[in-house]
């Protein structure tokens, strides 16, 4: 068949390398690079070179077994780092180390009784994200979670509320209606490490390099921007330059907000946009820069991730400098906050909300998928937003559309037997079937 791929992140990646050997693909993309979200700034600082992501950056290996899996098909280098966290509060005016790295950071920590029950709490939350992770309930909010699960009243809003608004980019307001399950599952925790990080040598764009010289047998459309999909005989796919193609199935794997726009109007594809509609989004902005004022205010208190709690809102700044301790920082933009300087790089986002109703439709969008032959790829059709889930969600396509794949096979022939996430089958037909609102 021949099949048309509209979108060149992870997930149309993915797709086009299951696809390729058993199927005529072309993928699409307005952008001439492949890569999607994925995206590294280098930043040059002296003799230094600085790989800054503005995009996806965090992954470990409890909740990211098959992009693991991936990245060692790819003969990746990777290298780990420890989560180092540095929390400003601008009320009290106090920045807090974990762990602590002198006696003064400690003496810090140890003068707030409340801060240290809190921190305790903290460690019984990290210890329980593998066991929430793997029971995938997406029925509890985080705001009813925690006192189901006798944490305190303050514990939310004093820490854990800015911590993850912060790290999400999402508000204090939002941040609170996620998910318990979708925010653990998405905060570090590694069986057998201390919490932290993978990175990649070169950044992340250095594995879209590798995975995109993977795409042998894929016909690439770089720099073309899809205008309008329609259905007459087989699928005619207009470009906005006004050449039509022709292909006998469609993957649409942009964003749900961009998949409406693409798909509204196209008969086969109704129902899928009817459920499409009833995703959510906020806007955000992440900036690459060199400016220490978007710091801890000593510099002996830099961390990796830097939380700051303004009271009404939160925002994190990560020091992607760290390793040759230079002046390079990745942060989500807050806002009333003048734009930092210097700055080297700034992308805007709109990210999806996660809600415990989006279990269910993604449970409508896999009953969906292939209907007419028109199908659906990206981070929001499964499980949880993360690029985990933008490379799962083209298997369950990989196995309907080319189930001898031989990329297909070697994939999931990596993953480990005993991976948290499952089987990607688990998480199309049986996912949210425990506790989930209908």
């Amino acid at each position: 068949m021949r099949i048309a791929i509209i979108g060149g992140g992870v997930a149309g990646m993915a797709t086009a390398w299951f696809l390729q050997h058993d199927h005529e693909v072309t993928l699409f993309d307005a952008a001439s690079a492949l890569g999607g979200h994925v995206l590294t700034q280098d930043v040059v600082i002296g003799t230094h070179r600085v790989h800054a992501e503005t995009g996806p950056r965090f992954f470990f290996d409890a909740s990211y077994p098959h992009f693991m899996a991936l990245l060692r098909l790819l003969r990746l280098r990777l290298s780990w780092c420890d989560a180092k966290v540095a929390l400003f509060n601008r009320a009290r005016g106090e920045t807090l180390v974990l762990p602590p790295r002198s006696l003064r950071q400690a003496c810090a920590l140890l003068r707030s009784a409340s801060t240290l029950r809190h921190l305790q709490h903290l460690r019984r939350l990290a210890v329980a994200s593998p066991e929430v992770s793997e029971g995938r309930d997406w029925s509890l909010t985080l705001r009813e979670y925690l006192p189901r699960n006798g944490y305190p009243a303050s514990f939310g809003p004093e820490l854990l509320y800015p911590f993850l608004a912060a790290c999400w980019g999402a508000s204090l307001a939002e941040i609170q209606e996620f998910p318990a399950y979708s925010l653990l599952k998405g905060t570090p925790h590694s069986r057998g490490k201390r919490p932290g990080t993978y990175e990649i040598e070169g950044g992340m764009s250095a594995y879209m390099r590798a995975f995109g010289s993977e795409l042998t047998r894929v016909d690439l459309r770089l720099g073309t921007r899809i205008r309008a999909v329609r259905h007459a005989g087989g699928f005619h796919v207009e470009d906005e330059h006004g050449r039509t193609h022709r292909f006998d199935q469609v993957v649409v794997a942009t964003s749900s907000r961009d998949a409406v726009g693409l798909l509204s109007g196209l008969g086969p594809a109704d129902d899928l946009v009817g459920v499409l509609r009833h995703f959510r989004h906020f806007e955000t902005e992440i900036v690459v820069h060199g400016d220490a004022s978007f710091m801890p205010p000593r510099r002996e208190d830099w961390s990796l991730i830097n939380v700051f709690d303004e009271g009404d809102h939160s925002w994190m700044t990560d020091w992607s400098g760290w390793r040759h301790g230079v002046d390079v920082f990745r942060t989500w933009m807050p806002p009333r906050r003048a734009p930092p300087e210097p700055l080297y790089c700034r992308r805007s986002f709109h990210h999806l909300v996660m809600t415990p109703d989006n279990v269910v439709l993604q449970r409508r969008i896999a009953g969906l998928q292939g209907r007419a032959g028109v199908w659906l790829a990206g981070m929001y059709v499964v499980d949880i937003d993360n690029h985990e889930s933008a490379l799962l969600s083209a298997v369950p396509l990989a196995q309907a559309l080319a189930p001898r794949s031989s990329n297909l096979a070697r994939l999931l022939g990596e993953v480990p037997s005993h991976a948290n996430s499952g089987s990607p089958s688990r998480y199309v037909t049986l996912v949210g079937k425990s506790g989930c609102r209908t």
